[in-house]
């Protein structure tokens, strides 16, 4: 979609009409899937002309909105009225939790708006990090989005998935009134009985 966006808009009235056709745009994937649909960074050049020329006049209709970790502090410079889906890949852990904590329009959409959030978290680390430190992401999310309805929440270490240790946290960590659906990857059984302890009920 970004290559679409960046090659017609200014093209001609008409394609303008068809680039910023609300049904189009309503779901907005501003993230570049390279060869075996990994996720890569946009182009600086594409990024400038997306920031400055089209996201200025279609801000206020995206209702589903994906970007990598490169571009996120960009694309979050305007104002989305409408979001409520927001899905982030890319990450590393530590970035994302700087971003979780640190940026403002973020900490709004996820208190305020975003009832569907999908973080993709992928770090060149040890598969020997312990339990505390590769999830602490999670509770994070839980804490932050007071309108949270559902939930993916994955992390990578290259293409190996790293299952959360649940029953290691404390369950104060992990407790959500509104979450109706949740995906994730869990070490053991026990994990899973956690899950269904009452910490996610209303």
């Amino acid at each position: 979609m970004v290559n679409v966006l960046f090659s017609l808009v200014d093209v001609n009235e008409r394609f303008n009409r068809l680039v910023f056709d609300p049904l189009y745009i309503r779901n907005l994937d501003l993230t570049m899937k390279s060869s075996f649909y990994r996720i890569s960074s946009i182009d600086n050049q594409m990024l400038d002309s997306i920031c400055e020329k089209i996201l200025p006049l279609i801000h206020h209709q995206v209702t589903k909105l994906a970007c990598e970790s490169q571009s996120i502090e960009r694309i979050l410079t305007v104002d989305y009225p409408q979001l409520y889906s927001l899905s982030l890949t890319n990450f590393k852990e530590k970035t994302f939790v700087q971003y979780f904590t640190g940026n403002t329009t973020l900490r709004r959409l996820l208190n305020n708006q975003i009832t569907d959030l999908i973080v993709e978290i992928k770090d060149e680390r040890t598969a020997e990090l312990s339990d505390e430190n590769k999830s602490s992401a999670f509770p994070l999310i839980l804490s932050l989005c007071k309108r949270l309805r559902d939930l993916t929440f994955c992390e990578q270490l290259s293409n190996q998935g790293l299952p959360i240790s649940i029953f290691k946290l404390p369950s104060t960590s992990c407790m959500s009134s509104t979450l109706t659906k949740l995906k994730i990857d869990v070490n053991t059984f026990d994990d899973r009985l956690y899950l269904l302890d009452g910490r996610f009920e209303y």
